[in-house]
C-alpha cells in the first residue's frame, strides 16, 4: 500500500475510526458493551478482507452499516463502513463496485426499516433514524465512485504512457529510417561522381604514363585532363560534405535543372568518355527533355554510372545510348556495350547498379542491369510527368 496512496488513504481512515469506536466503547454512554467489541472486531476483520480487496469485505460493511443505524454501535462505525467499501471499489471492476454499493445501500435500508429485531423501534423512535440510514447510502454510493473514479485515473494514466511510448519508438524509428535514407543517398551520389571521376583519372595517369619519355604534348594533355578531373572530384566532395555539415533548417534543397541546361550537362558527359577513350553512340537524346525534372538527374547518374562500367568492364567496343520517346507517362533509357564474361571477379563493388536501381525506383520507375545476346544491357523506365507509385521491377 505505500506505492499506493489513495489505498494507504482508506485503510488509515478506517484505522483511525475502529481507534476512535475502542474509546468509545471504554468512554461512551454504552461502555463495557460486548456489541461494541464485536463490531470493533468485525470492521478489524473486514479491514484485513479489504486489503486482499475480498467480497467478505463488503458483507463486513454492510453489517456494520446496518449497526450504525439500529445501535447501539462505537463511534465512527460508519466511517469503518464507508473506509472499507471504498477499498473494495479500488481494486475491483465496476460492475463488482456498483454491486458491493447497492449490497451495503440495501442492508443499511433493511436494518432502518425492518419490524423485527431488539431494536426494531429505536431507529423509527429517533428523529435522525431515516436521516442516519440515508447518510449512509450516500457514502456508500461515494464511495463506490470515488474508487471507480481513481480506477478510471489510472487506467487514462497507464494508456497515455503506453500511447506516449509508441509515439516516442515511433519516432526513433522515423528517425533513424530518413538517417538511413540519407545515408544510401549519400553513398549513392559519392560513389556516381567519385567513380566516373576516378576512372578518368586512372586512364589519363596511364597515358600520360606511357607517354612521358616519346611525347611530352600528349603527357601534359593527359595531365591537365587528370589535374580537371581531380577538381571536379574535389567539388563534388564538398558539396556531399556541405550537406553533411549543415543542419536540416538550414539545408537548402537544390535547384531543379531546366531541360536545356540538362542537355549540356548531358552532353559534357558524353565528351568526356570520349576524352578517355569510350566511344559513344547516341539515339534519341532529344527525348530527355520529356523527363520530369526530378528525373533528369537520375538519368544523368545513370548514364554516368552505366558508361562508367562500359569503360571499364566492357571489351573496348563501342556503347549505344537510346531514349525512347515518352509512352505511358514514362521514358525509357537504354545503355548498351559490348560485354564478355571474364573468368576473374571484378574489381567493382557492385554497388553502382545497386544505387542506380534504388534511385529509379524512388522515382516510381522500373530497371534492369545484366547480359543479353548484345552484350551488357541496362534499361530505365523514369516517369516522364510526376512520379508514381513503383512499378514491378523487370527482369
Amino acid at each position: 500500500m505505500r506505492s499506493d496512496p489513495w489505498a494507504a488513504g482508506g485503510t488509515l481512515t478506517v484505522a483511525v475510526a475502529l481507534v476512535v469506536g475502542a474509546v468509545s466503547a471504554v468512554v461512551g454512554d454504552h461502555a463495557g458493551a460486548t456489541t461494541l467489541w464485536a463490531v470493533l472486531a468485525l470492521g478489524a476483520a473486514g479491514l484485513l478482507l479489504a486489503a486482499r480487496a475480498s467480497g467478505a469485505a463488503v458483507l463486513a460493511a454492510a453489517l456494520l452499516a446496518a449497526q450504525e443505524v439500529r445501535d447501539p454501535a462505537p463511534w465512527g462505525t460508519w466511517a469503518v463502513a464507508g473506509g472499507l467499501l471504498f477499498l473494495f471499489a479500488l481494486r475491483r471492476p465496476r460492475l463488482d463496485a456498483i454491486a458491493a454499493g447497492a449490497v451495503v445501500a440495501g442492508g443499511t435500508m433493511l436494518a432502518t426499516y425492518a419490524p423485527y429485531g431488539p431494536y426494531a423501534s429505536y431507529a423509527s423512535a429517533q428523529d435522525g433514524g431515516s436521516v442516519g440510514a440515508f447518510g449512509i447510502v450516500t457514502l456508500a454510493a461515494a464511495a463506490v465512485g470515488v474508487g471507480q473514479w481513481v480506477q478510471a485515473q489510472r487506467r487514462y494514466v497507464v494508456a497515455e504512457v503506453g500511447r506516449r511510448r509508441q509515439e516516442a519508438e515511433r519516432r526513433r524509428e522515423e528517425v533513424a529510417r530518413h538517417v538511413a535514407e540519407e545515408r544510401l543517398r549519400i553513398a549513392r551520389e559519392l560513389h556516381d561522381s567519385v567513380a566516373h571521376h576516378l576512372a578518368v583519372i586512372s586512364v589519363h595517369t596511364n597515358v600520360a604514363k606511357a607517354n612521358l619519355a616519346s611525347s611530352p604534348q600528349v603527357t601534359g594533355r593527359a595531365l591537365d585532363d587528370v589535374q580537371s578531373a581531380t577538381r571536379s572530384v574535389m567539388e563534388e566532395l564538398g558539396v556531399v560534405l556541405n550537406v553533411l555539415r549543415a543542419s536540416e533548417p538550414d539545408a537548402v534543397p537544390a535547384a531543379p535543372v531546366d531541360a536545356d541546361t540538362d542537355a549540356d550537362m548531358v552532353g559534357d558527359l558524353l565528351e568526356s568518355f570520349g576524352g578517355i577513350g569510350l566511344e559513344v553512340g547516341t539515339e534519341g537524346l532529344d527525348h530527355l527533355r520529356a523527363l520530369a525534372p526530378v528525373a533528369r538527374g537520375a538519368a544523368r547518374r545513370l548514364l554516368q554510372e552505366s558508361l562508367t562500367n562500359a569503360q571499364r568492364y566492357g571489351d573496348g567496343g563501342a556503347a549505344t545510348v537510346t531514349v525512347e520517346p515518352p509512352a505511358d507517362g514514362y521514358v525509357t533509357l537504354s545503355v548498351r556495350n559490348p560485354w564478355v564474361p571474364r573468368p576473374t571477379k571484378s574489381a567493382g563493388s557492385g554497388l553502382g547498379l545497386v544505387g542506380m536501381e534504388e534511385r529509379v525506383h524512388a522515382l516510381g520507375g522500373t530497371f534492369h542491369a545484366g547480359p543479353d545476346a548484345e552484350g551488357f544491357l541496362v534499361t530505365a523506365q523514369l516517369p516522364a510527368a510526376a512520379p508514381r507509385k513503383p512499378k514491378e521491377t523487370s527482369g
